[in-house]
Order: C-alpha cells, then structure tokens, then sequence
C-alpha cells in the first residue's frame, strides 16, 4: 500500500509570506502589494479559506510546499525570508524559477543556496530583492532580462 502523501507533505504552519503582501496580487477587488498584505488574512490564518478564489489563491504554488521541491526544510518562505516560485514563466522554452524577497531582503544563507542551486541544476532565476530584479543563468538569459527591465517591461511577459 502506497504511503500517505499526506503524512510527510509539509505544511505552511506560522507561515502567512504569500498572503502578506510581498507578491503582488489582487484578490476580490482588492490589491496585494508591499504595505497592503491581504485583508482577508488575520492571525495568521484566512479568513476566507474554504471560499477563496481559484486565481491567486488556489492556483498558487509555493516552491516550499511543492510535493517535489528542491527546496531544504529551512527555506520554508517566513525562515529564509524569501518565497520561491518554481516554473513560473519560461524564457526559450526553459522554464525560470523566480524569488521574492519577504521585506527588504533575503536572508543571505538562502540567496546564496537559491543561487547554488540555479547554477547546479542549470535553471534560469530572477531574484527580487531590495526593489530590484536580478538575474542568474546564461549570458543570453542576462542580456534579455536586462534588456526587458531597462524597458520597464516585466521579465516574465
């Protein structure tokens, strides 16, 4: 009999980072952004869970939480204050990871694994932190994402 996938699935516990206002989303007419976390969430937990909308909500996928993540048990999004988001666009048909900072900026033990890891499995990452995109991967990588930021163009479009 197949184990539980339930038993060893990680959970988000304390963790409230997506709701919190460091990824910019709209939820029920309302903007989420730096400064204006979700007005659903309170005491760390959603006030409108069992309704919540499919998009952001349901569909969301914390690289943290993902069933195959790379990612090591400290690197849950409130510890390593940041939330990675797997897969989330692809650049030449290679798909590229993308990290949001949770306040100013990550915690430099996770840059530095998130960094590690880009170059080892020879994944593209954009990084946000301290308002700043910045990119990892191939020189031609690089240079697009340069030039798409420099056009204020949101790299993933």
């Amino acid at each position: 009999m197949p184990a539980d996938p339930n038993a060893t699935a990680r959970r988000c516990g304390d963790c409230t980072a997506c709701c919190d206002g460091w990824l910019k989303i709209r939820i029920r007419d309302h903007d989420v952004y730096p400064g204006h976390p979700c007005p659903f969430t309170g005491a760390g937990k959603c006030a409108i869970y069992d309704a919540r909308p499919v998009d952001p909500c349901r569909n969301f996928v914390c690289g943290w939480l993902a069933p195959t993540s790379p990612l090591p048990e400290w690197m849950r999004p409130d510890r390593s204050h940041l939330i990675f988001l797997p897969a989330s666009f692809t650049w030449r048909t290679i798909p590229v990871d993308v990290a949001v900072a949770i306040g100013a900026r990550p915690k430099a033990k996770a840059r530095a694994w998130l960094e590690g890891f880009s170059r080892e499995a020879r994944r593209p990452l954009l990084l946000q932190s301290d308002g700043e995109w910045q990119a990892h991967g191939p020189p031609d990588f690089l240079r697009d994402m340069v030039e798409r930021l420099a056009r204020a163009d949101d790299p993933w479009r």
